[in-house]
């Protein structure tokens, strides 16, 4: 009863029967086989009815295009940018001619009320009547006469006046022969006033000394008349 306890030896043995093997658990099976089969139809599903995977070549193509689009649309905001600056100097040369616009109208206003004034400051045709000669000048140039005659009437009722002035001219040559020449002269369109200037044709080595203006009608009939002497 008190004696020795013998140690327990080990004997290795291949089989052991009555032990259990251990298993795989079942839900652990389950799992990897529904892994796999989800696995395998996320990649059926990609290879038919999924987006295709480009090759190389098409990637390269696709590349291609993508910088061709952007160059293009770098061409296109280029373009507009220009536009639009062509635009702004459009606006502001368009802005300046208005400018230029208004003040040139008020200038010619000015210019009115400052020839208004003149016109009323200038001397009446001492024959009287709607229409005169109010002023004229001649001055002498080898074979021509510069002439400035200043036509106007006193009331703007109607239509504007419409005639010819005429010129009848008294002179000499250097042979002392008398002779008076009839150079054809402008049209008038007097509404308040008409200026006729130009020069006259005169003959060789004519002298002009005397000039007698007439402002004529449609029908030729005499409407105002002045003499005036060349001095220059």
């Amino acid at each position: 009863m008190f004696g020795k306890s013998q140690r327990a030896v080990f004997k290795p043995s291949v089989y052991q029967p009555g032990q259990r093997t251990r298993r795989m658990p079942r839900w652990l099976v389950l799992l990897l086989v529904g892994i796999g089969l989800g696995a395998g139809g996320v990649l059926f599903l990609q290879t038919n009815y999924g987006p295709q995977r480009l090759t190389v070549e098409q990637s390269e193509q696709l590349h291609s295009e993508l910088s061709a689009a952007n160059l293009e649309r770098q061409r296109l905001q280029s373009q507009l940018e220009e536009t639009t600056q062509q635009r702004d100097a459009n606006k502001t040369g368009h802005e300046k001619l208005t400018s230029d616009l208004a003040e040139a109208r008020s200038k010619i206003d000015a210019l009115n009320k400052e020839l208004v004034l003149f016109q009323d400051a200038m001397p009446p045709d001492p024959r009287g009547g709607n229409l005169g000669i109010r002023s004229a000048t001649f001055k002498r140039a080898p074979g021509l006469l510069d002439f400035q005659v200043l036509v106007m009437r006193e009331e703007r009722q109607g239509a504007p006046f419409k005639g010819t002035l005429t010129f009848s001219i008294d002179g000499s040559y250097p042979n002392g022969r008398v002779a008076t020449i009839t150079p054809e002269g402008p049209t008038l369109n007097v509404d308040r006033y008409d200026y006729a200037l130009g020069q006259l044709k005169l003959p060789e080595g004519f002298t002009p000394k005397v000039v007698v203006l007439r402002v004529m009608d449609g029908a030729q009939k005499q409407q105002a008349m002045r003499i005036y002497y060349v001095r220059n």
